[in-house]
């Protein structure tokens, strides 16, 4: 009896430490309303994004209105920034977008296919696509910040079509370097379905 209360007790702390270790962990996906007018700016304001993501020191925010889809991205970082849509596992057959803000505020963008798990990753030209990406801006502080929009369906076949209803796969990754190739520090993937005006 002794040996077995002894045990519990400690089970009960190492489950109790585990929930506070992972407690800075915790993912969360909040939803609302898009109240106001989306810019390319490097700010993310209240009202300007329907999906929220958090989770590992990455902030992803997402929102659909006139056939294209808005993205910003907040890392903890002063490197690039990464969004992947559908493909998996890993970075398997997934259309992404790679970023970073240089000192002086030029923000570099490039529009990307990975062809197996872990790579190589390539800009869409290279395979025969097009750079689909409409608009972006970005600052840099402490944090990382960029903003994008593409089209819902670009009709590249090394984009990943996004059907507004329809649910799909987000992959997302950072790193501490300004550049496209250097490997991620953090990386995750969700699964989220966004609705919006077609």
């Amino acid at each position: 009896m002794k040996g077995e209360s002894f045990l519990c007790r400690g089970l009960g702390i190492v489950l109790f430490m585990l929930l506070v270790l992972s407690a800075g962990c915790l993912r969360t996906m909040e939803r609302s309303n898009s109240t106001v007018d989306w810019v390319p700016d490097g700010v993310i304001s209240e009202g300007e994004y329907s999906v929220h993501y958090s989770g590992d020191g990455f902030d992803l925010y997402l929102r659909v209105e006139n056939e294209s889809l808005m993205v910003g991205i907040v890392a903890q970082t002063r490197g690039w920034v990464a969004v992947g849509f559908g493909g998996g596992p890993g970075m398997r057959d997934t259309d992404m977008v790679i970023a970073y803000v240089l000192p002086n505020g030029t923000v570099r963008i490039s529009d990307e296919y990975s062809t197996g798990f872990s790579g190589p990753h390539n800009p869409d030209r290279i395979y025969g696509g097009s750079f689909d990406i409409t608009s972006y801006g970005g600052k840099e502080g402490n944090v990382t910040v960029v903003e994008f929009s593409r089209p819902l369906e670009t009709g590249d076949r090394y984009d990943f079509q996004i059907k507004p209803g329809e649910e799909f796969r987000v992959a997302w990754a950072y790193g501490s370097i300004d550049d496209f190739l250097s490997m991620h520090s953090k990386a995750g993937s969700f699964r989220v379905r966004l609705g919006g005006n077609r």
